[in-house]
């Protein structure tokens, strides 16, 4: 049985601008929901999402979480920090001393390129598909939001493919990367460990599940996503082959375990 939140975290009430599908977001929730951090989350479309965070305090990206004292925190390790105040220490994320220290270097490493691999990856399959996308994409948004979707697919596609990049070229190379930290993560767990530290699940472990969710898709990621079958033949075949990887069954494996539901539902 998973421990208790260090204080009683009821009548605390934050916010979370999300997109939902994002899993940088995901990251966040997982963090904020682990803690019983009462919040409400507050999802937008790609690229109206900037004008959402810029208006909650942060920068172009989401997430943006705003606590119940208005402190702005405009990035995931940040909002993981801070939620990681309000759970007892043995639960910590980021341990005292030097497994804390390898917590927070295996996280940034994953922030820095896996999570941006993984999106582009996805999104490089899923654009040209975007509307029969529209029922995931779409939770809990603002139905002006929907409608700027239902008319602007194409203009969608190609402003985020100009945003982040994306080319046939860049896809393949980011799935050559994600191949490459799954081989990674399934060799730091080949002597038997639990976790990806030890016997403790970290910051580390929720990085690597949270970010890992485009090519796996997992069930109890905190938006609703596609199941493998509704998606490109292509990618499909992709998400079934990491999903059997040593290091896809461990992501399954703390989302089974680790994954504790969302705290409040979503405005």
């Amino acid at each position: 049985m998973r421990g208790q939140s260090l204080c009683d975290t009821r009548g605390v009430r934050g916010r979370l601008v999300t997109i939902p599908i994002s899993h940088f977001c995901e990251k966040a929730r997982w963090a904020l929901d682990r803690a019983g951090v009462d919040y409400v989350e507050h999802p937008h479309l790609q690229l109206i999402h900037v004008f959402a965070a810029r208006f909650a305090g942060g920068g172009r990206t989401v997430p943006v979480f705003v606590t119940d004292t208005r402190e702005v925190l405009a990035e995931s390790a940040d909002i993981l920090r801070w939620a990681d105040t309000r759970v007892a220490t043995n639960r910590r994320l980021y341990p005292e001393g030097d497994l804390g220290a390898q917590a927070t270097a295996l996280e940034a490493w994953l922030d820095e390129g896996f999570g941006p691999d993984g999106r582009l990856w996805m999104y490089h399959g899923t654009l040209p598909v975007v509307h029969e996308m529209g029922q995931w994409a779409l939770a809990g948004i603002p139905a002006w939001e929907r409608g700027v979707f239902r008319v602007g697919g194409p203009a969608i596609d190609v402003a985020i493919r100009r945003y982040l990049g994306i080319d046939a070229a860049a896809a393949s190379m980011a799935l050559d990367r994600v191949n490459g930290v799954f081989n990674d993560i399934a060799g730091r767990l080949s002597d038997g460990r639990r976790f990806l530290l030890g016997d403790r699940f970290t910051a580390a472990d929720l990085t690597f599940a949270a970010l890992a969710a485009p090519m796996l898709l997992p069930a109890r990621y905190g938006s609703p996503l596609p199941p493998p079958e509704a998606m490109p033949d292509g990618l499909a075949r992709e998400v079934r082959r990491l999903r059997a990887h040593p290091a896809g069954v461990f992501a399954d494996r703390l989302y089974a375990e680790e994954r504790v539901p969302r705290a409040s539902a979503a405005a």
